[in-house]
């Protein structure tokens, strides 16, 4: 029963499941709007669990926001860093994009974002984790735009900066229409215009 007590430091239950549903949890509704009950009935523990396990709820949910930095945005990292060309790259990353908000198994939506618009609602230690993986991509995005210079793609070190700058905007736009409901088919298109357009990288 929700609210109800076990006995303390019992684990009879498979710790990173019951995170990923925290996870799931806190990346659909948010810090604020999770509560501790919402927390055992997602995770299907007392709270006594969840304390022992995991600590409060502040702790739980950086615990979370770690795993969706290491198992979600470490896949536009990887599409990006793994990118022939520069244009393969904003092309991979806004793709990756559209994929993790129409991905069936997650809520949609982006929990770094999400973290940023409530960083309010957080500590030091969270709004910093937010922060710093977002300049996280844009690093990498920086790193392959640097390389993609010498292979001739940009002109200057001001013109990929900016780029990445673009891109990075571009992904948090494409996650936020897709949160309004915006067709997929459309995010889609708007990727393509991006980087064959918009971005005038070479073929």
């Amino acid at each position: 029963m929700a609210g109800g007590y076990d006995m303390p430091r019992t684990k009879n239950f498979d710790e990173d499941q019951a995170l990923n549903s925290a996870e799931l949890l806190f990346w659909e509704r948010g810090y604020d709007s999770t509560s501790i009950q919402d927390l055992e009935e997602a995770m299907g523990l007392k709270r006594t669990s969840i304390y022992n396990a995991f600590g409060n709820k502040r702790a739980l949910f950086k615990k979370a926001l770690k795993r969706y930095i290491n198992n979600d945005l470490i896949r536009f990292i990887t599409v990006i860093q793994q990118a022939s060309t520069a244009k393969q790259a904003i092309e991979g990353a806004l793709n990756e994009a559209v994929t993790l908000h129409f991905t069936a198994t997650h809520p949609g939506g982006c929990m770094i974002a999400l973290s940023l618009l409530e960083s309010y609602q957080h500590d030091d230690k969270t709004r910093a984790m937010a922060e710093e993986a977002l300049k996280s991509l844009r690093q990498v995005l920086v790193q392959r735009f640097e390389r993609a210079k010498d292979e001739g793609e940009f002109s200057s070190q001001s013109e990929y900066m900016i780029k990445a700058d673009e891109v990075v905007a571009m992904i948090l736009g494409i996650i936020v229409m897709a949160k309004a409901k915006v067709p997929k088919q459309r995010l889609i298109e708007l990727s393509r215009s991006a980087v064959f357009q918009g971005f005038k990288l070479p073929d």
